[in-house]
């Protein structure tokens, strides 16, 4: 066979997709998800000015919550007892990260999770987790409000994640009562809002084993201590919280 012949139909057709893709991109162009403006492609989420605004915490945290530090004395650890063994985030949740917290949390966006937890395994602690941890899990939300939402963006953001470190995700704690929305509640009303939340899945191995926890956003680190308190009481050996972004 003639191999001109045989490579001939293929022509027009790789010459329409890329007319149609040209198309489609000119009518429906890729958008930064913080500022709107154009972007080459969808899978960079933010664009160029964007990303040149976040600010990533990479020096003077604290070693326990992972709360950036302006002295020696840490906030966050003076109003909470925190259970779990350290805790990381990697933007400060201000703007343009916000903006990708909310796509990922209400516009069922999972470009924002991919972005995150790739950025996650850029910070200083990241050489940690994938050898010193045997399993990722996420923040779980009550049942009525993930079936309202129609996903759990922690859990997005949690496979992603293990996926990356080569480790499985489980989830072995559910979340038993449903909660007022934490977001505009005081520090105090956040512990009594979240006291008993969490409780351990039938079956649930977790005994021993050294857990990643993910959740989008750190606040006041108090769904994550109870969150955290729980696999403890299950008898895990180490949790580990990490978050996209960091309240401060």
């Amino acid at each position: 066979m003639n191999p001109d012949k045989k490579l001939t139909p293929n022509k027009p057709k790789h010459r329409n997709g890329g007319m149609l893709e040209a198309v489609d991109k000119l009518l429906f162009p890729p958008l930064c998800l913080a500022c709107g403006g154009r972007m080459d492609s969808a899978a960079q989420v933010l664009c160029e000015t964007c990303r040149d605004r976040l600010v990533p915490i990479v020096e003077k945290y604290c070693l326990k919550c992972g709360a950036p530090l302006q002295g020696y004395h840490c906030e966050a650890c003076s109003h909470l007892e925190f259970v779990f063994d350290f805790a990381r985030s990697v933007f400060i949740y201000q703007s343009p990260a916000q903006e990708l917290v909310h796509s990922l949390k209400y516009d069922s966006l999972t470009s924002p999770a991919a972005f995150f937890s790739k950025a996650l395994l850029d910070i200083p602690a990241a050489n940690r987790f994938g050898e010193g941890f045997d399993c990722v899990c996420a923040v779980p939300l009550h049942r009525v409000r993930k079936r309202e939402r129609g996903y759990n963006q922690s859990e997005l953001l949690a496979r992603k994640l293990a996926s990356e470190l080569g480790l499985p995700f489980v989830q072995p704690i559910y979340r038993r009562v449903y909660t007022r929305s934490q977001t505009n509640l005081s520090r105090q009303a956040r512990l009594q809002n979240l006291a008993g939340a969490f409780a351990l899945r039938k079956r649930s191995d977790i005994a021993g084993k050294r857990v990643i926890l993910v959740d989008d956003v750190f606040t006041t680190g108090s769904t994550v201590n109870e969150a955290a308190q729980t696999l403890k009481d299950a008898g895990a050996a180490k949790v580990a919280v990490l978050t996209a972004a960091r309240a401060v």
